[in-house]
């Protein structure tokens, strides 16, 4: 999957889910207009009627709706966190110690590291005994995980790696930002329906009234004209309980189909990411067969959950409207899009604790003594721990020696949910020294963390001045989930701090000043204090100058002879269709740099992947690019939104 061209996709679709939402409350408008007109008495021929209802109806029923949508813009204002809340969802650490909440985090943090995102978040809906999850966040930056009790007690640990790379699809082809967006306009549809069942509420047989007046005993001392009155204003109240009623129903009708044009169509191609993953359509078929085996399938019982139904990877609700506009395809649609042959059967299942892993004692170690073992098995051990410690160390001699990647394989950046991605990003993983990994598992430690791999090389703690670019990238991957925990001022304050030790009045290293840029924009976006950049540039002259700054300072990363950079640079301009191209600037700045990419982080995601394409050539030399010159490529990825998977050492070829 190009998840650049999946992204543009997911936007050109995002602006015709919105002209959709803005009909449909256009349509809800006018409906509930005809409503009132039907209820007070009037006929829809008569246009007096028509103008004296209109005054009133029309600025209400706008009212409501943008009441709606304001309230649900200030909800989800942190991003996937505030649906999770609303869930009932429980936030996991990122340490926790409890077996299946430890294998949920670890699968995360594994898939995530594999696809080239921050670590989400992970919630668990633990009063949810059916199989879902979902994602949800403005971008990767605020994407949570979430993950129903019964998918972490029921599924094995392959089928649930399925579901999570059916999610991961989501989060990287765009459809969750997508989704999350049409939340919003959803919400405000759905509103005028809540508030129907609120007005209904009121006017209860008791007559408790929505403000928690009592009218009963007031009413039985009306005599006479008194009386006619609290007789007509129980007669309004009826009408007016039975309009919004209808307001309501008409309001869930346009809602519900609005959350069936959004969903459907993508979880096909999600399933069929997960399985071209794991190169095998069993897991996810399994998923989905225990769904239909289950009396609750993968329905969600908190209240809140229709709202959000189109955000889960099954249907989180039965009912009238989810039979006709569902939101989600039929399971038997989905498995036999991934198995044609498949019987028809679903597969029962059990809920089962899960249960810890043992773990072997470490072998690469002192021998213990063990008087069961003879001499010889215990000479046939210590052999054994002598080989492993060897792979161990040639493993990490592999995984820390200077790389290269070869320039053509920059035609593969953003191609996502590739097997052997997993297994790189994993040798990687192992480099990391404990201690450093401890340090992600709190606010404090990630704190600390993040000053000192923005330090200079020879006053930096742990050992972190050691860190390479990979490794340090890597890192703030990990601390993502800490960071978030952070209170917007405690937010400002780290950042204040971490400039302090990047600008230095003798030099600013340029790694790790993009470093802070990315870690400024993930945490702002995560907190609510910064936007997600909209499109506004979709062709290359609109950002050309932009590009020039870009490319011209990868060139002084790349080459060490001004011949290597002349082809480094008619290279990169060739690839963005320029033969001729200006002279590179000599005198572009870091802050030069940083503002280029803030511009270029408004373009369409096609043409984010042609700057960094050229970005890529420009630090290329010889037809290769070193592993600091592609941290870098990578680092503009991220500061312009578009964080990309780990392209490969080997030459990459397209799959079969």
């Amino acid at each position: 999957m190009d998840l650049f061209l999946a992204q543009d996709d997911a936007r050109q679709r995002a602006a015709g889910m919105f002209t959709l939402a803005m009909s449909l409350m256009a349509g809800v408008v006018l409906v509930v207009h005809l409503l009132v007109v039907l209820c007070v008495g009037g006929s829809l021929s008569e246009t007096e009627v028509h103008q004296r209802v209109v005054g009133w109806t029309l600025p209400a029923t706008i009212a409501l709706l943008l009441v709606g949508v304001i309230v649900r813009v200030y909800a989800l204002r942190l991003g996937g966190s505030g649906i999770a809340e609303e869930l009932g969802g429980r936030r996991l650490h990122p340490s926790t110690k409890e077996p299946g909440e430890k294998r949920l985090v670890d699968l995360v943090e594994e898939l995530a590291l594999f696809s080239g995102i921050p670590v989400p978040e992970v919630w668990l809906l633990e009063g949810e005994s059916s199989i879902n999850a979902f994602a949800a966040g403005h971008d990767a930056s605020s994407a949570v995980i979430g993950v129903t009790m019964g998918a972490l007690e029921r599924l094995t640990l392959e089928e649930l790696r399925a579901v999570l790379l059916h999610e991961f699809s989501h989060i990287l082809s765009g459809d969750m930002q997508m989704k999350f967006k049409m939340l919003v306009w959803v919400q405000g549809i759905l509103f005028l329906s809540l508030a129907g069942r609120l007005m209904i509420a009121s006017d209860s047989p008791n007559r408790a009234g929505f403000w928690g007046r009592t009218g009963g005993l007031e009413q039985k001392k009306n005599h006479g004209s008194r009386a006619v009155v609290a007789e007509n204003e129980g007669q309004s109240r009826s009408v007016i309980g039975v309009l919004l009623m209808l307001m309501g129903l008409v309001s869930s009708l346009f809602g519900r189909f609005l959350q069936g044009a959004i969903s459907r169509d993508r979880e096909f191609a999600a399933d069929q990411s997960a399985a071209d993953t794991l190169a095998s359509h069993v897991p996810v078929t399994n998923v989905l067969r225990k769904i239909g085996g289950l009396p609750n399938r993968s329905w969600i019982e908190n209240p809140t959950a229709p709202e959000s139904g189109h955000l889960f990877f099954g249907a989180s609700s039965v009912g009238v409207f989810s039979a006709f506009f569902p939101t989600h395809p039929d399971l038997e649609d989905r498995i036999r899009r991934l198995n044609p042959e498949w019987n028809g059967d679903f597969l029962p299942s059990l809920a089962r604790k899960v249960e810890p892993v043992a773990v072997s004692a470490d072998t690469s170690g002192p021998a213990q003594e063990d008087s069961h073992l003879s001499v010889a098995a215990k000479a046939a051990a210590a052999i054994g721990a002598r080989k492993r410690e060897k792979i161990r160390a040639k493993e990490l001699a592999q995984a820390t020696a200077p790389k290269s990647y070869p320039a053509v394989n920059l035609n593969f950046l953003g191609t996502c949910m590739v097997p052997a991605q997993l297994l790189s990003v994993g040798v990687l993983k192992r480099t990391l020294k404990s201690e450093w990994m401890e340090q992600t598992h709190s606010t404090e430690g990630v704190k600390l963390l993040l000053v000192e791999l923005l330090k200079p090389v020879n006053t930096a703690k742990m050992d972190l001045g050691m860190a390479s670019t990979s490794q340090m990238l890597l890192l703030m991957d990990l601390a993502m989930p800490m960071l978030r925990r952070m209170s917007v001022s405690e937010y400002y304050q780290l950042m204040k701090q971490c400039r302090r030790e990047v600008v230095r009045p003798e030099s600013i290293d340029l790694v790790r000043f993009l470093l802070l840029q990315v870690v400024r924009r993930r945490i702002g976006i995560a907190l609510g204090v910064r936007e997600v950049s909209p499109v506004v540039f979709e062709e290359l002259p609109s950002v050309w100058q932009e590009v020039r700054v870009l490319v011209s300072s990868l060139l002084r990363m790349g080459a060490p002879t001004a011949s290597g950079r002349s082809a480094a640079h008619l290279a990169a301009w060739a690839s963005l269709g320029y033969e001729n191209p200006t002279p590179p600037r000599e005198d572009c700045s870091i802050v030069e740099m940083v503002d280029a990419l803030d511009v270029c982080e408004q373009a369409s995601p096609v043409l984010k992947k042609r700057i960094l394409v050229a970005c890529g050539l420009a630090a290329s030399y010889q037809g290769q690019i070193q592993e600091r010159e592609m941290a870098v490529v990578r680092l503009c990825a991220d500061a312009l939104g578009c964080p990309v998977p780990h392209l490969s050492t080997s030459k990459m070829e397209e799959p079969a």
